[in-house]
């Protein structure tokens, strides 16, 4: 929605093609009064040999976050990627509970049966993306769905707050001084809680909180994400922040007995968000567990570009 309460329109194009000559399309798939936007090049059921890939953003983003790794990996996978309820072209619920995590489960299960036709998909997430994406990859009602499951900028928000209490309990003074760390850098979470101001701010300060959120997460000067129009912000900033909400006041995040997909972890170790000791007891709950850690701000997608292509094409290559 932009200031005026319009809806951001869906361009009656629905195929382009990139800088390489592979063709991309753009559908709508529904979840009951939801319509979810869509980029993608092909299905499991069109081509049937190559491994499917579906990209998750996370907030305050959209599908185009991921444009370097849709077109670096588009000649050998069929690769595509969302628009999340509530952000980009997507349809955008005004009420607060339509944002439950298990809504978005419901989404993402809709999304992997277009492209998968039944088979499986590799998942990679980022940001808020990923939260939802560990329980949704930990959920048994849904994890048959994922083939593998590859995460930056954001683990699991129960067990990332699990670990935080571990080691602030620890006594430990390094250890204390870390959790605390990790605290103070989450305060936006509950500034996110207050009725109608962060939507506010949004509407009337977007490309001034656009630049500090980009400048904050380490995207490079030149990216064309820092071009975003007034519209294209609030289009994924405001309906969104009620995820943040449903979060804490919401139903809890499901917290996983064990992960069956094999699972990948990109940590950007100069994250400003997420400190790297939270994704520390991930490993835990993990039949398959690896991680990198990436000399890398929190967009790492952005920042380091071709060694986050590269680790997912391994990942995916590995396990079929």
């Amino acid at each position: 929605m932009n200031r005026t309460g319009t809806k951001p329109r869906l361009k009656k194009s629905s195929a382009f093609l990139t800088p390489g000559g592979e063709s991309f399309r753009e559908t709508r798939i529904a979840n009951g009064e939801v319509s979810l936007f869509l980029k993608y090049n092909g299905t499991s059921a069109e081509r049937k040999n190559r491994p499917t890939v579906l990209f998750v953003h996370g907030y305050p983003d959209d599908h185009r976050t991921w444009s370097y790794q849709l077109d670096a990996l588009c000649k050998e996978y069929n690769v595509a990627a969302l628009d999340l309820r509530g952000a980009g072209l997507s349809s955008k619920p005004t009420k607060q509970k339509a944002y439950n995590v298990r809504r978005i489960f419901e989404d993402l299960k809709e999304v992997i049966l277009f492209l998968g036709g039944g088979k499986p998909v590799h998942l990679v997430a980022h940001d808020w993306g990923a939260l939802i994406c560990w329980a949704f990859a930990g959920s048994e009602e849904y994890s048959h769905l994922i083939k593998s499951y590859t995460a930056m900028g954001g683990p699991h928000p129960v067990l990332a707050q699990r670990g935080m209490f571990r080691l602030f309990f620890s006594l430990n003074p390094v250890s204390m001084f870390k959790a605390l760390s990790q605290a103070r850098r989450s305060w936006y979470v509950l500034f996110f809680q207050i009725p109608f101001l962060p939507e506010w701010c949004w509407r009337f300060f977007p490309k001034f909180l656009w630049k500090m959120a980009m400048n904050l997460g380490g995207v490079p000067k030149e990216d064309s994400l820092r071009s975003k129009t007034e519209e294209e912000i609030l289009a994924s900033a405001v309906w969104p922040i009620n995820l943040y909400r449903q979060m804490l006041r919401g139903e809890r995040y499901p917290v996983p007995k064990r992960i069956h997909p094999p699972v990948q972890v990109l940590i950007p170790v100069k994250d400003f968000a997420i400190r790297p000791e939270c994704y520390k007891t991930h490993k835990e709950v993990c039949d398959s567990y690896r991680e990198f850690r990436l000399d890398a701000n929190h967009w790492v997608q952005r920042i380091l570009p071709d060694s986050v292509t590269e680790k997912i094409k391994e990942f995916v290559w590995e396990n079929g």
